[in-house]
């Protein structure tokens, strides 16, 4: 039985030996068969060849899978290596020449292998896990599709897939672009290692440029390290990150570096971001380099949380230029420095500095623990016990500290206050004293906050000192409270305030303490609202007491008004008083506007009065515009000017080009004066004064005053008035005041020719002089003043007549002596004063000398009357209200002398006694001749003339009768009542016999008549000439 169970089982081995051998010698066929039959089984479009069917290694060579114009698979051989047992066939391995192959990734992320994805298994639904098999590559390379671009791969290892598989991979692409963005010449070379499972890949990813809309990363590379999970469902490692640079429209980062570490799962990975680079430049700042450090969590919505700096920032030029600018906005103030000083701080800061800050941040919420500024300058600004944190849909919630120092910038602390998104931030800032310069500034506790409506009050209280114009202001001290109301609406101070300072200096001026008190206008003393400046301060009656210069002020005003709006302000009822009570300066206005525009104040003003110091000219009726520019005060307008005097020694004049400026100490001004009613220019002013020493000095300068028939002396100056009238001519020269803290001074001269006039004791022709005067105000002159006159004629012409004066004080003119050539001799002036201060009379007197009677009948044309003898004699003369008058006027002749009428005898019948005068005046002797004359010049003067010892001269025709006449002792007394402007009229009739008899003889020849016929006689008539109803020129 053993025997036979050994045979058959020899036969059944001998059966199956020859079956496989037969297999075996047909197991190409076979094993073709049945591939081919999968293939078809699948739709698989394949070619190959089986180069070698073994029991552990099978070989395809020359496989081409797809379409053969486009396949999907190319290879020239591959190697499966199996394991047959007695549960069958398994692929323990396989192994590839070179190889070719398409894929696809299509959008949702998923890879097509075109014919090949017929032969791959179907999901498991297991975790996906490398089988458990070697592989060796020699040359693999995958063109992949996408819909961003195509990628080149090319692939090359050997090993186990679950563990010790090396290999590298490669990958290449022109250009990818997803969604605007871009990625040009991508390439990588990365190491591939299998170890228990887990793949890691290690190596650079870079590209040449990669672009999202206008921002660029110029050579961005990434060296990965990365390790994945057994499942591919976990990540873990880092990648150094380098780019040359980011670009952007107007953004340049440079130098990129760091690293970025990462560990996740599907769904949520963490990590670590160390970023830093070079220089940067951004529209707002540029600077040496930014960082980023944190931790970062994708797990659902991105996180961060780290630092993020800045180093070496700098703000654009523009912008630390306008900080810089920005301190000028108080020039001109008390906080001009501070903010100088302030803003220069600023821009330094700005120059350089560094910035770092703490934060967190995921989609729609962020938080800053702490920041902090610090510049090159020293200046530091930071944030602590915060946060400061931002919800979005919320809000900010403001907690922590804020604190400001160094660098030059004032010193702040800040504390915020917010108790949750929404509710109202409150807190305090204590700033310390500010100094800068010759400024200080010091705050109280600033105290605000901010309501949940936006609504905002700031309290304090400033204390500021500093330079002002060319001056400063002392502790002025100021409360605050400040109001907005979180829209468009902002005001300062709603109510009234007390304002106080301790000192005020601008220029020469100094004023004293001030305490008053400021209310608002239309509701605030400032308001923004809707864009637009509103509000103002009103102040009551205000009175300012100090110095300006060496000179004690008082500066008041009945209302004072400013708005901030418009910058404008208006001032009623200034009164201002400079100086000690003996030379006080006055100026008073009633009215005075004003506007700040354009770096300037412009304005106004009207009813300008006042007076400079000692000055004796008051100003009045001044109105016109003023401007404040770059420190310059300049007036222009109209002004009148009048004597301070109470008894005004000239009529008011006028200016319509006054101008005055104030440049520091230094007051100049001037126009020029003309008659106000008649335009008559009468000087040109310029006044110069010096605030400082009070010194001062204005110049008068007459180009020539013209008087004549539509002007006369009388309308400038009362005191011609009864002095001088009718006068042609001109008058120019020079006046010079000058003033100081010790008294007034003032020089001048002036000067006319041949100027015509009408004085009190008769017409003038010619008059020409000069006047120096030692006291133009005064009116006093130098002694011996020198007038020559080329006609006088007081009734009885005199030519080339000198007189010497002097102006004294009072009013007064001192006569120093005249002489007038007549008849020989001379007539003189006396010396004497005239007093024009008052209504009183006023006397001169004229005395006569050797003056011989021939020469002086021929001076005045008496041709019908020879004459001999001297005369001499004196003519006292008064003048007051009621004009001028002779008083005791006495001619005497020194001895005898004769008469004698040369003129032709009338032919008329003038009967005996006719004949008899005739003859007997053709030469008559006298012994004496007395003329005495009393009256008015302007009304009936009287005069007597007397001879004594009277006879008939040789040569006259002579009778009986005659010669007994001639024995008599006659005296005539004779005497004129007539105006004075006749009297030499009335001395002709009697030295002219032709004149006398021509004039009565009409009269004789009638009372002869009247006797023939046996009438009474006529009343005597012991006139020469009745009386007339009007004045005999």
């Amino acid at each position: 039985m053993r025997r036979r169970f050994v045979r058959v089982l020899l036969v059944v081995c001998l059966i199956v030996l020859s079956i496989a051998a037969l297999l075996w010698t047909q197991r190409k066929p076979i094993a073709d068969n049945l591939v081919r039959r999968e293939l078809e089984r699948r739709g698989v479009s394949a070619r190959y060849r089986v180069a070698e069917i073994g029991f552990g290694r099978q070989r395809l060579v020359d496989v081409v899978i797809g379409n053969p114009s486009r396949p999907d698979l190319v290879a020239d051989w591959v190697d499966v290596d199996t394991n047959i047992g007695l549960n069958g066939a398994r692929v323990t391995g396989a192994r590839v020449g070179q190889a070719r192959l398409r894929a696809t990734l299509s959008p949702d992320g998923t890879v097509s292998f075109g014919e090949i994805d017929k032969l791959l298994p179907p999901p498991s639904g297991k975790p996906f896990a490398l089988p458990d098999f070697a592989v060796a590559v020699n040359d693999g390379r995958i063109r992949l599709t996408t819909p961003y671009g195509i990628v080149g791969l090319k692939v090359a290892g050997k090993g186990r897939l679950r563990d010790g598989f090396t290999g590298r991979l490669a990958a290449v692409s022109e250009a990818l672009a997803l969604n605007g963005c871009k990625i040009e010449r991508l390439a990588s070379a990365l190491s591939v290692r299998i170890v228990g499972g887990r793949p890691s890949v290690t190596g650079p990813v870079r590209a040449q440029r990669a672009a999202c809309g206008e921002v660029a990363v110029v050579a961005p590379v990434a060296d990965l390290d990365l390790s994945l999970g057994e499942a591919f469902d976990r990540w873990r490692g880092k990648a150094g990150i380098r780019a040359a640079r980011v670009t952007a429209p107007t953004t340049r980062v440079a130098d990129i570096a760091g690293t970025i570490a990462f560990d996740g799962r599907a769904g949520a990975t963490r990590g670590t971001i160390d970023l830093t680079s070079g220089a940067f430049a951004l529209p707002q700042a540029s600077g040496a380099g930014l960082g980023i450090d944190g931790r970062y969590a994708l797990e659902g919505a991105p996180a961060f949380e780290g630092r993020v700096s800045a180093a070496g920032v700098t703000l654009p030029r523009a912008t630390i230029a306008s900080i810089a600018s920005a301190g000028r906005v108080a020039a001109g103030s008390p906080l001009d420095p501070l903010a100088r000083a302030a803003a220069a701080a600023a821009a330094r800061a700005a120059t350089r500095f560094d910035v770092t800050a703490r934060l967190a941040a995921r989609p729609l919420v962020a938080r800053i623990d702490s920041a902090a500024v610090r510049s090159a300058s020293g200046a530091r600004l930071s944030l602590t016990d915060g946060p400061v944190q931002w919800v979005s849909g919320k809000g900010v919630t403001l907690n922590g500290m804020v604190a400001m120092a160094g660098g030059g910038l004032p010193d702040a602390r800040v504390r915020l206050r917010q108790s949750a998104p929404g509710a109202a931030v409150s807190g305090t800032a204590i700033v310390r004293p500010y100094a800068a310069g010759d400024a200080r500034l010091a705050l109280t506790p600033v105290r605000f906050r901010v309501a949940p409506d936006g609504g905002t009050r700031i309290e304090t209280e400033a204390t500021l000192s500093g330079p002002l114009a060319d001056g400063r202001i002392d502790n002025l001290r100021l409360p605050i409270d400040a109001r907005w109301n979180g829209a468009t609406s902002v005001s300062v101070n709603p109510g009234c305030t007390p304002v106080a300072f301790d000192r005020l200096r601008v220029s020469a001026l100094r004023l004293a303490p001030v305490r008053t008190r400021l209310c608002a206008i239309d509701g605030a003393m400032l308001r923004l609202a809707n864009g637009r400046i509103g509000g103002g301060v009103t102040a009551g009656p205000l009175t300012l007491n100090g110095m300006l210069g060496g000179s004690p002020l008082t500066l008041s005003a009945t209302d004072a008004r400013f708005g901030m709006g418009n910058l404008g302000f208006a001032l009623s009822g200034v009164r201002t008083r400079l100086g000690g009570p003996d030379r006080m300066s006055v100026l008073d206005i009633a009215s005075l506007t004003g506007r700040i525009a354009n770096g300037s104040v412009t304005g106004g003003f009207t009813g300008g009065e006042g007076q400079i110091g000692n000055v004796p000219l008051l100003i009045r009726e001044a109105a016109g515009d003023w401007a404040l520019r770059q420190g310059i005060l300049t007036l222009n307008g109209t002004v009148g000017v009048r004597d301070a005097d109470a008894a005004p020694r000239f009529e008011p004049l006028r200016s319509d080009d006054f101008t005055l400026t104030l440049n520091g100490n230094a007051i100049r001004a001037g126009g020029t004066l003309k008659h106000p009613a008649k335009g008559v220019k009468v000087t040109d002013v310029a006044i110069t004064h010096d605030l400082a020493s009070g010194r001062g000095r204005a110049v008068l300068d007459v180009p020539g005053i013209t008087f004549g028939d539509s002007f006369q002396p009388n309308e400038l100056t009362r005191l011609t008035f009864g002095v001088v009238a009718d006068v042609k001519g001109s008058v120019s020269g020079r006046g010079d005041i000058a003033w100081s803290p010790q008294g007034v001074t003032s020089t001048g001269t002036f000067r006319t020719a041949g100027t015509d006039l009408a004085a009190a004791f008769g017409p003038v022709s010619g008059l020409s002089g000069e006047i120096r005067f030692t006291d133009l105000l005064g009116l006093v002159s130098a002694p011996g003043q020198v007038v020559t006159l080329a006609e006088v004629n007081p009734g009885i012409a005199v030519t080339d007549g000198v007189v010497r004066y002097r102006l004294i004080e009072g009013q007064r003119v001192q006569i120093e002596g005249g002489r007038w050539p007549i008849g020989g001799g001379e007539m003189v002036l006396e010396p004497t004063i005239l007093d024009f201060a008052e209504d009183q009379q006023r006397r001169l007197t004229f005395r006569v000398t050797g003056v011989n009677a021939g020469l002086f009948l021929q001076q005045f044309q008496f041709d019908n009357i020879n004459a001999s003898g001297t005369f001499d004699g004196v003519l006292p003369m008064i003048f007051d209200a009621n004009g001028g008058r002779i008083e005791g006027g006495k001619l005497q002749s020194r001895g005898s002398g004769n008469l004698s009428y040369v003129g032709d005898v009338t032919k008329e019948d003038v009967g005996f006694w006719g004949n008899l005068a005739f003859q007997a005046l053709k030469s008559m002797n006298y012994r004496g001749l007395t003329i005495e004359m009393d009256g008015p010049l302007a009304g009936e003067m009287v005069t007597a003339i007397r001879f004594s010892g009277v006879s008939q001269g040789q040569g006259t025709y002579s009778n009986f009768l005659i010669r007994r006449l001639a024995r008599l002792p006659f005296v005539f007394n004779v005497r004129i009542k007539a105006p004075f402007r006749q009297l030499i009229d009335s001395v002709q009739n009697y030295y002219d016999p032709k004149r006398l008899i021509e004039r009565n003889l009409p009269a004789l020849q009638a009372e002869q008549r009247r006797q023939e016929q046996g009438l009474p006689p006529a009343p005597l008539d012991t006139t020469i000439q009745p009386s007339e109803s009007e004045t005999v020129p």
